[in-house]
């Protein structure tokens, strides 16, 4: 968390991977700046602090490798997500993660070995980086959509859903019903998939004749 006079900044990509150079630039877009020795410090930190993190990147590098490679593994505990070769990342409600051409390519630059695969830019196809920690943030926004997917149904079989923006959404209910309707949304938007009892969820709620009322 970095304090500033329009309050606190709290930069989530420290879990997908990001160093300190990168985080040095994006403080630096929130008009902060950082030396790079204490950015190092401030990533460093944030590493030691909580291991489990860059552990589940080096099994998200060992995902791709196993994917380059045409190999069967797991990612992260249980067995929630398996890695089925080429056709990429099993997910909990059956659809695949998967990167195409995964491949080999030497940064001109740097001269260091890089993943690249193909993404879509209209008819294009565009040589993407990937890496584990770019990889979990793929996993983690997958099974985000997964979830509020699943909440969005529960919640359409009362009201209905006109709008969703990442991890919101929002719904036209009758007037007199808006304390109930809220109520109803709330425990909804709660709602934990069968493959992911611990995970802890909440949710907050307004509403308003308005989307900017709420």
């Amino acid at each position: 968390m970095i304090a500033t006079d329009a309050g606190a900044l709290i930069v989530h990509n420290c879990g997908y991977g990001m160093g300190a150079a990168k985080f040095k630039v994006q403080l630096k877009n929130f008009g902060v700046e950082v030396e790079f020795d204490e950015c190092r410090r401030i990533i460093d930190t944030y590493r030691s602090t909580y291991p489990a993190i860059p552990k589940l990147w080096n099994s998200a590098n060992n995902a791709l490798n196993a994917i380059l490679r045409n190999q069967s593994t797991t990612l992260g505990s249980g067995d929630i997500l398996s890695v089925e070769g080429a056709n990429g990342v099993m997910l909990p409600n059956g659809l695949r993660l998967k990167y195409p051409n995964l491949r080999l390519r030497q940064d001109e630059q740097t001269g260091k070995t890089e993943l690249i695969y193909d993404t879509k830019k209209g008819k294009a196809l565009i040589p993407t980086r990937i890496y584990g920690g770019k990889m979990v943030e793929n996993v983690c926004q997958a099974l985000a959509r997964i979830i509020i997917g699943g909440q969005m149904l529960s919640v359409a079989k009362k009201y209905r859903v006109v709008l969703t923006v990442h991890d919101a959404i929002a719904c036209i209910v009758p007037k007199e019903e808006a304390d109930t309707a809220k109520e109803y949304i709330e425990l909804c938007m709660r709602l934990r998939p069968s493959w992911a009892l611990d995970l802890p969820l909440n949710c907050e709620a307004g509403y308003g004749e308005s989307y900017r009322d709420c």
